[in-house]
């Protein structure tokens, strides 16, 4: 696994969106282009320093890949960290940004039925994979769920419109709204397992043709909808789940044992070296491993970008908080780093692998 590198980019344009959202197009330097080639679904990490002290943000990527600048959809916060930051930013402005990662992804094979299920700002990486597989796969079939308070908190909804014009026989979408009333009643309040059940008796959605699902929100909305297909027989390495906001979870534990020791012994494996340091068990993974001069890769700290993602090669850990690794990951060893919290009195841990 490669170090993080942060590279300046020059603010090329800031859009109003909605009421409470922008769009923020950063202009990237021939240079530069093969560094930030992404694939649709990926995210950008944000490094900006407020009050003498630095913040790091990630962000889905709206735009499509391979064009001269990136593209972010932001929904301001108030009081937030970065939305504040961002009101001191004007055209022309430099901006410390990652190159593009995550798992968000379609599959190497893309898929010809798609469903996209969306709440708020989840739709960001949504958009760049609806307009790169709709240009790329002129067989693919997509079906968008995306839900809003309002029909005026829609991000990106000119674009959807435009979209939907464009290929009229291949994108079919349905707009919930949950503070708004629709004369169609289904349509009405969030996305829930019962509407999509709703849809599927009509015949408006086959789960069991779907090729792959996305979806991206809050965490109850993911979690039920994750368990409901998974219910309705859609294989869980079909289904790809992204949340945009941290909330607050149970702690998630692999073998517990009836200790834990005051300080473990970490190994880790990172770009084909092997370094020792040692944490309490309240200790902060990545800033102990900091101050052993050990550089992790991370962005946003809070078990959301999976960033940080590593094996566990040997020894118990905890997980307190995991918004991002799939089932599949975690039974194979995969925890994040920086939700990590040791059981046994030496660990050792691979980031190299994939």
């Amino acid at each position: 696994m490669n170090k993080q590198a942060f590279h300046n980019l020059r603010i090329q344009s800031i859009e109003k969106e909605t009421e409470g959202s922008s769009r923020i197009r950063f202009a990237l330097p021939e240079t530069l282009l093969d560094e930030f080639h992404f694939k649709p679904g990926q995210y950008i990490s944000i490094k900006f320093e407020m009050k003498k002290k630095a913040h790091v943000r990630t962000y889905s990527i709206s735009s499509e890949p391979d064009k001269n600048f990136i593209e972010i959809g932001v929904k301001h916060i108030k009081n937030g960290m970065f939305s504040n930051f961002l009101k001191t930013k004007k055209l022309e402005d430099i901006v410390q940004i990652s190159n593009p990662e995550g798992s968000f992804v379609l599959d190497s094979k893309e898929p010809s039925r798609l469903l996209l299920i969306a709440a708020g700002s989840g739709i960001t990486p949504m958009i760049s994979i609806l307009k790169s597989l709709l240009k790329k796969n002129t067989r693919a079939k997509v079906t968008l769920l995306y839900s809003n308070k309002t029909y005026a908190d829609m991000m990106y909804r000119n674009e959807i419109q435009n979209l939907k014009d464009k290929y009229l026989d291949r994108l079919v979408v349905f707009n919930f709204f949950s503070r708004e009333i629709q004369g169609t009643d289904f349509l009405n309040g969030r996305i829930t397992a019962d509407k999509i059940t709703f849809l599927s008796e009509r015949n408006l959605i086959d789960i069991q043709t779907i090729d792959q699902c996305f979806i991206c929100g809050p965490m109850e909305m993911t979690k039920e909808l994750r368990s409901y297909l998974k219910d309705r027989g859609l294989s869980e390495r079909k289904i790809k789940t992204e949340l945009f906001y941290v909330a607050k979870d149970k702690m998630t534990k692999s073998k517990v044992k009836n200790f834990v020791p005051s300080k473990s012994k970490i190994e880790v494996l990172i770009d084909g070296s092997k370094k020792i340091f040692y944490m309490n068990k309240n200790d902060d993974f990545i800033e102990k491993a900091t101050q052993y001069g050990i550089s992790i890769p991370y962005s946003c700290k809070n078990g959301m970008c999976a960033t940080c993602r590593c094996k566990v090669s040997s020894g118990e850990v905890i997980m307190k908080k995991n918004f991002s690794l799939e089932d599949w990951e975690i039974k194979k060893g995969f925890v994040l780093s920086c939700q990590l919290e040791p059981i046994d009195k030496e660990i050792s841990l691979d980031f190299d692998i994939i």
